[in-house]
């Protein structure tokens, strides 16, 4: 669903399109310009947001592997860096999620801050020359997705401590401190700078900053089945933490402090995932890459290089068998062409109430509503989240006749009630019909407007 979107909105901004303006989402402006970038592939953009993806794990697993060799032979480094890609699929990360591709931007940066404690006395002006390319990344990372602001937050206090270490007093820090801030702080300033000069500051700041403060929890039992997924996929791994402290004593100075740092990275990444407050699989996808690299000290040990082994194979074979079951449950290319071909058929506008918004980037425009993500329809997290009621804006869109309407069966847990009894109030008086298929426990169903109603 979140692949499908950016997609779309990335296309959408090839034709002039404004994010936050002219189709409303949260998600920072970055990564609708990387999705823009796929969409130039034109009827390859699947391919080439799925290679990008490909490529930008490849890459983060090597940054992997150049800072798990300060703290294991190659091949330990090799291990965890394996490690982090098998375990992206078991959260959803076999596509294009964003974390796939913040993940290098964030590794990237924790390379140079491990660069400077691999360095017995690194020099001043070292310190701030790879502090501020740490913290640049750090705002590229921002304008892909905002949760990195956790682990940013830690490597400038990170640095601040390499700095007290060199000996530079409180006032030097703290103006280094700022410095490094600004930089980081950079690219979103000159986003919304941009948005508050083109007269739609409001709109962008809105989006991007206090948007997320109005959503609503999950209910009870959804946070609940949500943090268990979450401790399942995070707890081996932080299990090697543990591990690692009792089966690696004989280090060296060097190593203990890199592993000081990969351990502190994770349990700030840890916390992270977790004061987002939601849960989904997708979040943890950050904890895996510090996760994974301070695993790499197991495989300095007997026992620990067994037990590396096991869980790579277990991650691994888990994996894959999560891609099989993720393409029953969510839809396959099949399921894709099946409905473009009904859609063919008898064309006219679609509009996506539950499923993936990847159908709108492969349909003729049109444009029903400026909040086409279907999340902020039918989730009752978003009711009051999005600048629009969603009970009046489907209103709007069914006053429009679209002549499909994508719906899944029966309704979610979380579910915004109101808007649904709507929708399906509507679908009762005037649509039929067309395509049915069973996707996990339930139906994707794609209504057709009944023949006498269209204009």
């Amino acid at each position: 669903m979140d692949e499908g979107f950016y997609l779309f909105v990335g296309g959408d901004m090839l034709h002039g399109a404004i994010p936050f303006v002219d189709v409303w989402d949260r998600k920072p402006l970055g990564l609708f310009i990387l999705y823009a970038f796929f969409h130039l592939f034109g009827p390859y953009r699947l391919w080439a947001y799925q290679i990008g993806a490909l490529v930008s794990v490849c890459l983060t697993a090597i940054v992997a592997m150049k800072m798990a060799r300060c703290v294991a032979s190659a091949t330990g480094a090799l291990m965890a860096a394996l490690l982090y890609v098998a375990w992206l699929n078991l959260a959803g990360g076999e596509g294009g999620q964003s974390p796939v591709f913040y993940n290098l931007l964030v590794g990237g940066a924790m390379l140079n801050i491990v660069r400077l404690i691999s360095t017995e006395k690194p020099m001043q002006a070292e310190i701030v020359k790879r502090g501020s390319m740490a913290m640049l990344l750090f705002g590229l990372s921002l304008q892909i997705k905002y949760t990195t602001v956790f682990e940013g937050c830690f490597a400038g206090i990170f640095l601040g401590h390499i700095l007290r270490q060199n000996r530079l007093s409180w006032a030097a820090t703290g103006r280094y401190l700022a410095l490094f801030a600004a930089i980081a702080l950079l690219p979103t300033v000159m986003v919304g700078g941009g948005y508050w000069l083109c007269g739609h500051g409001r709109q962008w700041w809105f989006a991007n900053i206090l948007s997320i403060f109005y959503r609503t929890k999950e209910p009870p039992a959804i946070l609940a089945h949500n943090f268990m997924n979450i401790m399942l996929l995070t707890g081996p791994l932080l299990l090697n933490i543990a591990l690692q402290m009792l089966l690696c004593r004989n280090r060296t100075a060097v190593q203990r402090r890199c592993a000081f740092f990969f351990n502190a990275w994770s349990a700030c990444a840890v916390i992270g995932v977790f004061l987002i407050g939601e849960w989904f699989n997708h979040y943890a996808i950050p904890a895996f890459l510090p996760l994974s690299i301070a695993s790499a000290s197991l495989f300095t040990s007997p026992v620990g290089r067994v037990w590396l082994m096991a869980l790579l194979a277990a991650g691994t074979v888990s994996g894959q068998a999560m891609v099989l079951e993720n393409q029953k449950n969510n839809g396959n290319a099949r399921t894709f062409h099946n409905v473009l071909d009904v859609i063919a058929k008898e064309k006219g506008c679609l509009f996506i109430y539950n499923g993936s918004a990847i159908f709108y980037d492969f349909l003729p425009p049109c444009k029903l509503t400026d909040h086409p993500f279907p999340g902020h329809f039918d989730s009752i997290v978003e009711n009051r989240a999005t600048g629009m009621d969603p009970a009046t804006e489907i209103r709007n869109v069914l006053r429009q006749n679209p002549t499909y309407i994508m719906a899944y069966t029966p309704p979610r847990p979380d579910e915004n009630e109101a808007v649904r009894a709507i929708l399906y109030d509507r679908i009762r008086q005037a649509y039929t019909e067309a395509y049915r298929e069973r996707q996990g426990n339930g139906f994707l169903v794609l209504y057709r407007l009944d023949a006498r109603l269209k204009p």
